[in-house]
């Protein structure tokens, strides 16, 4: 039976039985736009929103469906990967251990001394004897990027949630531990998948460590917060950790561990709008308010600065009374459609591309009538923002899975021109006279499920000397757009 583990208002644990138990399902039954369900059945995305996300951990136990992850990877596979995908150290595949509270990094194939910097191709035999003899965890980052399922599973979580997911995977001897006790700036959904593996969860010690923007460094025990929870994941289980979360893992002696750690929402705070918002914000209140360009008064050192900072001065009171004034004004021009446009196209150009998609098509096998019916081919896969004298549409069709999740320092040659400057991916200009009918068609669809619109509406939407023609043709040879 599956079983759940949840944290209460109250701070305490509670066991409580699901409405139903489903079985697994294959990756190759998987329905786009219910993948979030799909890990944490038997709750819904709605229930999970409401009650666990950015809230408390979530345990899903399946001791009755321990084959529920199956078909997402195994450690042979990893295996495979290192024998066949040139993998590189720190890039690619970590190689540690944590023992007496010391973390041990070994990404290297030789002796450390004998390191020259360079980008290092990970041996398959040395990486697998760590992994046998030395007790060292292996953790392979971004696994979509050559993994099959998991490119489909986070594909699909993309579609979904309109925000970037990523994953790595975690391999660990018995009786093994990776990883000090830290915490993270992303939202983790851990899907155990083969062996076992035991995990202690704690508190922060402080209420500004909650929902952090940034990744902790490694945590020392005195650093630990009080335990709220220590769980034995097995195969198919689930454990949802929210950013924040200290937490630290070792796997079980009867066998190793492999999990796969899929993160969600990094970056993806109401203080990133904001970051992105307020800079512009106040440019456009400069412009509009003569009170922000006036001069600060001659005396503002005398009442105003840390040596006053006790002070109940009228003129210090009537200082921070203008200046929360002036920030209303700043405040009243954030231009929250732009900024929320801006996050968008990053997400765009950064996510994968979506899985099942052919891409181009040949304009030529466009067929067009009155009542054609038109959508975008899947949902959430492009946006528009108005630069300067253009529409500029982006679209994620073209994006290099091999650069999914890629650091600054992370870009193989594939994914570079001739001159070795990064290619350019998914960047479409139309007149601005195409704006209501690009509007149109991105406006047509749900998060879950596309809806049709008619050329008849296209045509109407459009403004006069804009060939509504000629713009679909552009889409179609891009694989954009379904005609029916």
């Amino acid at each position: 039976m599956t079983t759940l583990s949840c944290l209460t208002e109250a701070g305490k644990w509670r066991q409580c039985a699901p409405p139903t138990t489903q079985a697994a399902l294959l990756p190759s039954q998987w329905q786009q736009g219910h993948m979030l369900d799909w890990m944490l059945r038997p709750f819904s995305t709605e229930h999970f929103i409401k009650h666990h996300m950015d809230q408390r951990p979530l345990h899903i136990s399946r001791q009755q469906h321990q084959t529920y992850f199956d078909g997402l990877l195994t450690k042979s596979d990893i295996h495979q990967l290192l024998e066949t995908q040139q993998l590189q150290y720190d890039t690619n595949v970590d190689v540690t251990s944590y023992t007496g509270g010391k973390r041990r990094n070994l990404n290297h194939n030789g002796w450390l001394e004998t390191r020259t910097g360079e980008p290092e191709v990970a041996s398959a035999a040395t990486v697998m004897q760590r992994f046998e003899r030395e007790g060292c965890s292996v953790r392979i980052l971004h696994p979509q990027r050559w993994v099959e399922p998991i490119y489909k599973l986070l594909s699909y979580l993309e579609d979904e949630l309109r925000s970037p997911v990523g994953c790595n995977a975690y391999l660990t001897p018995p009786s093994s531990q990776g990883f000090a006790p830290h915490w993270d700036d992303i939202d983790a959904f851990v899907l155990q998948v083969e062996g076992s593996k035991r995990w202690r969860l704690y508190a922060p010690q402080n209420k500004t460590d909650l929902l952090p923007l940034d990744s902790s460094r490694d945590l020392r025990d005195e650093e630990l917060g009080k335990l709220l929870l220590e769980v034995v994941l097995q195969p198919g289980d689930l454990l949802y950790m929210p950013r924040g979360c200290i937490h630290q893992a070792q796997a079980l002696p009867q066998a190793h561990s492999l999990h796969l750690t899929v993160s969600a929402n990094q970056h993806c705070s109401w203080a990133d709008l904001f970051q992105v918002c307020i800079p512009r914000a106040l440019e456009l209140a400069i412009e509009e308010s003569l009170g922000l360009r006036r001069s600060l008064p001659f005396d503002m050192s005398r009442h105003m600065g840390l040596v006053h900072e006790g002070s109940d001065s009228a003129q210090r009171a009537g200082f921070s009374n203008t200046a929360r004034q002036l920030l209303q004004q700043v405040m009243d021009q954030m231009p929250l459609d732009a900024a929320a446009d801006r996050l968008s196209v990053h997400f765009i150009q950064q996510r994968l591309p979506p899985y099942g998609l052919t891409g181009e098509a040949d304009p030529a096998d466009l067929e067009l009538s009155s009542d054609s019916k038109i959508s975008m081919v899947r949902p959430g896969i492009a946006t528009m923002t108005v630069e300067e004298d253009c529409i500029a549409l982006y679209h994620c069709l073209s994006n290099p899975r091999v650069l999914h999740a890629a650091g600054p320092d992370d870009k193989p040659e594939a994914a570079e021109t001739a001159d070795g400057s990064p290619s350019a991916h998914g960047r479409l200009e139309f007149d601005l006279g195409c704006g209501e009918v690009i509007e149109c068609l991105l406006a047509s669809h749900s998060s879950k499920q596309l809806s049709f619109v008619l050329l008849e509406q296209l045509l109407d939407s459009s403004e006069s000397g804009v060939d509504v023609f000629e713009f679909l043709s552009d889409l179609y040879s891009q694989g954009l757009i379904h005609v029916e």
